[in-house]
């Protein structure tokens, strides 16, 4: 997204006052890192799971994503040890995105200038928070964003609408006045629902 783009988002006849950002795969190219982070963690189960058997890493929930997988592979797994081998993936999640470039060129630029402009700016998210804020932190952008919606605020993550309902209350702003930029069918759905305006990348 380009200077030109975030400036336009101002300059229709509609006002916005709020642009609301999904992360992963609008913000930040994370898919191949769900990937590696998985298949890393895997590693010690001495299965060698297939590269396609976490193509979905980057939307899906997961715990629901691995608890599908052992029982496909027919793994014995309970609660406990789906919790642990998450836990696993995402600190190697969080420490590539500490140090690899994960934001899509143009989107710190917007980010700042949407700021400039007195826009107030959130994440909402299926993903867990420490990825959206090592991302963030490594682009220095923590001051732009008001504040973070992430499936560990919420009963009822995207389509549900209730991300973007929390979001809105958290900054106090009605639907007509916010913008979301999304880029799945998922993410789509919850911010319609909830009455924003989507921009579908």
């Amino acid at each position: 997204m380009s200077n030109a783009a975030a400036f336009n988002l101002t300059q229709e006849n509609r006002r916005f006052d709020v642009v609301f950002w999904d992360f992963d795969g609008t913000m930040a190219r994370t898919e191949n890192l769900h990937i590696a982070a998985w298949q890393r963690a895997m590693s010690h189960v001495g299965i060698p799971f297939p590269r396609h058997a976490f193509a979905t890493a980057a939307t899906d929930d997961d715990r629901q994503l691995l608890a599908d997988l052992f029982a496909r592979y027919h793994l014995p797994y309970d609660d406990a040890l789906i919790y642990r081998w998450c836990r696993a993936k995402q600190q190697i999640l969080v420490d590539m995105l500490r140090f690899t470039p994960a934001l899509y060129p143009g989107v710190a630029e917007t980010i700042r200038q949407l700021a400039s402009l007195g826009i107030e700016q959130a994440v909402v998210t299926n993903t867990w928070r420490e990825n959206v804020t090592s991302a963030l932190a490594a682009a220095h952008l923590g001051d732009e964003i008001q504040t973070i919606i992430d499936k560990e605020d919420v009963l009822r993550t995207k389509p549900d609408p209730e991300p973007y309902h929390i979001a809105m209350t958290r900054l106090q702003q009605p639907p007509r006045r916010c913008l979301a930029i999304e880029d799945s069918p998922t993410g789509i759905k919850s911010a319609v629902k909830a009455g924003v305006f989507v921009v579908a990348i």
